[in-house]
């Protein structure tokens, strides 16, 4: 992908800080750690692909405010009946946010958690896919 189609459609904001009161904010109390991202693109949409260890669908929050989109992600608490007894893996919640250029479709975003990686789908606009123009006689 070069450099040029990708901020033409997905701006990585690496200094995006969330407000606090938002739904999708992590909890003030734990640290916050930015997942790794990857971003691919075909003729007909720009997929970013996050890894997030730890953190469940349901522990998925994704908000579109303008054309950022912040993706948080929780890791769960270790359930009441445990005791932690060592730790090397700390409990960090995720978040990263992009800025969305013109050529994707804000309404038809889609995203689906697997084994950690998150994958949100964004569509490009009908203007931004390519075409094929058929040449007739």
């Amino acid at each position: 992908m070069s450099e040029k189609n990708l901020e033409k459609n997905v701006n990585i904001v690496s200094n995006k800080t969330q407000d606090q009161s938002s739904p999708a904010a992590p909890q003030a109390n734990r640290p916050v750690r930015i997942p790794r991202a990857d971003i691919y693109q075909n003729g007909d949409n720009v997929e970013l692909k996050l890894d997030m260890p730890g953190v469940s669908k349901e522990n998925v929050q994704i908000e579109l405010k303008s054309s950022i989109l912040t993706l948080t992600g929780k890791v769960s608490d270790l359930p009441s009946e445990w005791s932690l007894i060592h730790c090397e893996t700390p409990l960090r919640d995720y978040q990263r946010a992009f800025e969305l250029g013109p050529d994707v479709d804000l309404e038809n975003i889609k995203a689906t958690m697997n084994a950690g990686v998150l994958r949100v789908t964004l569509p490009k606009v009908a203007a931004a896919k390519p075409r094929k123009i058929e040449v007739t006689a």
